[in-house]
């Protein structure tokens, strides 16, 4: 996805998350649902090189 903050446009990571069902059960207000276990995938870390106010600089 592409966004712009302050005129700069930059390309997000959006992370995958996968939901696989288990085998347990909740009872919230009367109603049963099944829980979940979530996996997200790492998103990728910025450009070692970075502007802040006009000055660059590293990590």
């Amino acid at each position: 996805m592409q966004l712009s903050f302050r005129g700069q446009s930059y390309e997000t990571s959006t992370p995958v998350v996968e939901a696989t069902k288990t085998a347990e059960t909740d009872t919230v207000l009367g109603k049963q649902s099944a829980k979940k276990q979530f996996s997200l995938s790492h998103r990728q870390q910025p450009a070692t090189e970075l502007i802040y106010r006009g000055v660059r600089y590293r990590r």
